[in-house]
C-alpha cells in the first residue's frame, strides 16, 4: 500500500479547491442569472449570446449572459483542474502523469472542439 505524500496532499487539497470555487461560482452565476431573469420578466429571443456581445451584455447585466458566464465557467473548470494537475507533475517531474494528464486535457480540448462545430 502506497503511503500519500505531502506533496500528493498539497495536489489534492489544490484540485478539490479549484473545483469547489468553480463550481460555487458557477451557480453563483446562473443562480443571478435566472433571478435577473425573473426580476426583468426577460424574454430570450436569443438561444445564445453572440462572442463578440458577450461582454457588453455581461455589462448591462443582461440574464442569458450571465447565466453563459456561469455556464462557461463550469466548462472551464476540469481545464483548470487538468492544468494544475500537469504543472505539479512537471515541477515533480513525474513523466508518467505528466503525459496521462496531457492526455486528457486533449480529450478535453477535442470534447471542447466537437460540441462547438
Amino acid at each position: 500500500m502506497k503511503v500519500i505524500s505531502s506533496k500528493d496532499n498539497r495536489l489534492h487539497k489544490w484540485l478539490y479547491l479549484t473545483f469547489r470555487i468553480g463550481t460555487v461560482c458557477s451557480l453563483c452565476f446562473v443562480s443571478l442569472g435566472f433571478i435577473l431573469a425573473i426580476i426583468t420578466k426577460a424574454e430570450f429571443t436569443d438561444r445564445v449570446v453572440p462572442p463578440s456581445q458577450f461582454f457588453q451584455r455581461i455589462s448591462e447585466l443582461d440574464p442569458l449572459a450571465i447565466i453563459t458566464l456561469g455556464i462557461l465557467i463550469l466548462v472551464l473548470t476540469p481545464f483548470s483542474g487538468v492544468i494544475l494537475a500537469m504543472v505539479t507533475f512537471l515541477i515533480a517531474k513525474d513523466k508518467l502523469y505528466l503525459g496521462i494528464s496531457i492526455a486528457v486535457l486533449c480529450v478535453l480540448l477535442l470534447s471542447l472542439v466537437l460540441a462547438l462545430v
